[in-house]
């Protein structure tokens, strides 16, 4: 249910590397960032944004070439998107953070998080093989669908049970996918590919870590995110009912899960 007094929201662009980097910033409290997945960009966080400002300041970005961020370099994938998350905490003068990763989100923050552990209060990666076996990414890669062939009510990352149940929200969700100049899909994930977060010394980050699984996730299956955990000294898992975007379809779940364990660091 939303909030009856309207939270305040502040957008703004930040310079990173001659790219236009574009966030929003909503509610007041311990800063949280949220960094979107394949599908997304800042405005797919619609179903978060009230649940979390309610006790935090919520800032949501787009990554280069998603919604209102440019990619006029080329340059995408998960080490671009680590530098323009530094430049925008930077010009947000932002410490002590908690990151947001979902699936490619995922990259950007695991590998920014092991990069300046000092400067991240706490990190959850939902649905997503940020950090996992390189086979597990290799599988996600070569499962790219034939995107021509979906409708506007359906999406590879939305459940087709959701679709039946939900029209308008699938439609939504393709509808707010398509903002931006959006790079190649097999691009981006190839670029995923190659970042080798499973090499990092991960077993160093101290960062307490949440990684939010979903049980119908077919993308990102739990499992293949066991042995992070286990290599995580901060790191725990929990699963909750859904599928790979189960932020989008389950949000009430997802919310109250994110906010405990935000909550508790």
């Amino acid at each position: 249910m939303m909030r009856q007094e309207p939270l305040h929201r502040m957008s703004g662009y930040v310079q990173s590397e001659g790219e236009d980097i574009y966030y929003e910033r909503t509610g007041e409290g311990p800063p949280v960032v949220l960094c979107h997945g394949l599908g997304g960009n800042h405005a797919i966080w619609w179903r978060q944004i009230e649940a979390l400002a309610t006790r935090h300041e919520v800032i949501t970005w787009d990554q280069r070439g998603f919604g209102n961020s440019t990619a006029r370099s080329g340059d995408i994938g998960p080490p671009a998107a680590r530098r323009d998350l530094h430049a925008l905490l930077d010009h947000l003068g932002l410490d002590g953070v908690s990151l947001v990763g979902q699936s490619m989100g995922g990259w950007a923050v695991l590998g920014y998080a092991q990069a300046h552990p000092g400067r991240i209060r706490s990190l959850v990666l939902s649905t997503t093989l940020a950090g996992a076996d390189r086979s597990h990414v290799d599988r996600l890669v070569s499962a790219e669908p034939d995107r021509n062939r979906l409708n506007r009510r359906e999406h590879p990352v939305l459940s087709a049970q959701f679709c039946t149940e939900q029209p308008d929200l699938g439609v939504l969700y393709n509808q707010i996918s398509s903002f931006g100049t959006k790079p190649n899909p097999a691009a981006i994930l190839s670029a995923m590919a190659s970042d080798r977060l499973a090499l990092l010394p991960l077993e160093e980050m101290a960062v307490p870590t949440l990684v939010l699984m979903a049980s119908g996730d077919a993308l990102c299956p739990p499992a293949a995110m066991e042995s992070l955990v286990s290599r995580l000294p901060g790191g725990r898992m929990q699963v909750i009912p859904g599928s790979h975007s189960a932020y989008y379809e389950v949000p009430e779940l997802w919310n109250e899960a994110v906010l405990a364990f935000l909550a508790s660091h």
